[in-house]
């Protein structure tokens, strides 16, 4: 992104393209962060989080 991303603060969001980039950019956690998540009511969650990302992600790719 050529700058300093809180993924937390801008995760399910649609950032403008950094240069070099010809489409928007949506931030997600990265999957692999999901399945080290201990409780499972707490993976459930953000496994519907990542799910919520991909859509938009689809959304803005489908446009």
């Amino acid at each position: 992104m050529g700058r300093t991303v809180k993924i937390g603060e801008v995760r399910g969001r649609v950032l403008e393209p950094p240069a070099g980039f010809a489409s928007p950019v949506v931030v997600t956690a990265h999957p692999s962060s999901i399945l080290r998540v201990r409780d499972s009511a707490d993976r459930e969650s953000a496994f519907d989080a990542l799910v919520e990302d991909l859509r938009l992600a689809a959304d803005l790719i489908a446009r």
